[in-house]
């Protein structure tokens, strides 16, 4: 089983449709989803989090 990291930005104006593809996906592989759209550029706790999650990941997708 592979781990997918969804990465909630904000960013894209068809987010809603990628992250419903990604959905798909649960039960066949593990998908871990990490909301950044609110991160703010000092919380160092959550960067390095996000980090570590980018790393472990098999594939990463940001929406």
């Amino acid at each position: 089983m592979r781990t997918i990291l969804e990465l909630n930005t904000g960013l894209f104006p068809d987010g809603d449709t990628v992250a419903n593809a990604i959905a798909t996906r649960v039960g066949q592989d593990q998908v871990v989803s990490l909301d950044m759209s609110n991160l703010k550029i000092d919380d160092t706790e959550s960067w390095d989090a996000a980090a570590v999650a980018i790393l472990d990941a098999d594939l990463v997708v940001t929406v």
